[in-house]
């Protein structure tokens, strides 16, 4: 039932941005949605035993930047039976090492390549923002298409990370690569 419920809040989540007036809210708004689609996402994505926290749910991103601020109202909510942490790190593998998942916002298109090595080598989760961010080596990639925030997921990136993405967010990704 809790599943079918989280599946239902993402699918709404999806559907559309509300409409505003002004350009800076309706930025401040897809942030939002952006962020809430990320939580969202983040617990229909099961990680291997060995990746599992022992203490918090460690989120990681590169910048203080509208959506960190919109996912930092997440922030202390519960993922994979932990709380969520979100933490400011570098990109260098010392300082991701601690990391379940990783956020990287439309500025920053340059480190995604990196991150998609490391996750070649651990489970670290690489979600982006900005069209052609699997491309680049993010495993979920967000965008706006239409008033409409949506994603497409790298699932074979995903599965070489050992990361499990459950069928209910395959279903609803734009675009899904093998």
């Amino acid at each position: 039932m809790r599943w079918r419920l989280g599946a239902a809040m993402l699918a709404a989540l999806l559907l559309a941005l509300p409409v505003s007036s002004g350009w800076a809210t309706e930025r401040s708004d897809e942030n939002e949605v952006k962020a809430a689609v990320i939580y969202n996402l983040l617990l229909f994505v099961q990680w291997p035993a060995q990746a599992s926290p022992t203490r918090g749910f460690r989120f990681c991103v590169l910048d203080e930047g509208a959506l960190t601020t919109a996912l930092r109202r997440h922030e202390r909510k519960t993922v994979q039976g932990h709380l969520l942490e979100i933490h400011r790190v570098g990109t260098t593998p010392e300082e991701l090492d601690t990391c379940l998942a990783v956020m990287v916002e439309a500025g920053y298109p340059a480190v995604l390549t990196r991150l998609g090595v490391l996750a070649r080598t651990r489970a670290l989760l690489v979600i982006a923002e900005g069209t052609g961010a699997v491309d680049r080596g993010a495993m979920i990639g967000l965008q706006t298409n239409g008033g409409r925030v949506t994603f497409d997921i790298d699932h074979g990136a995903m599965k070489r990370s050992g990361l499990a993405p459950s069928s209910k967010i395959l279903r609803l990704a734009r675009t899904l690569i093998e």
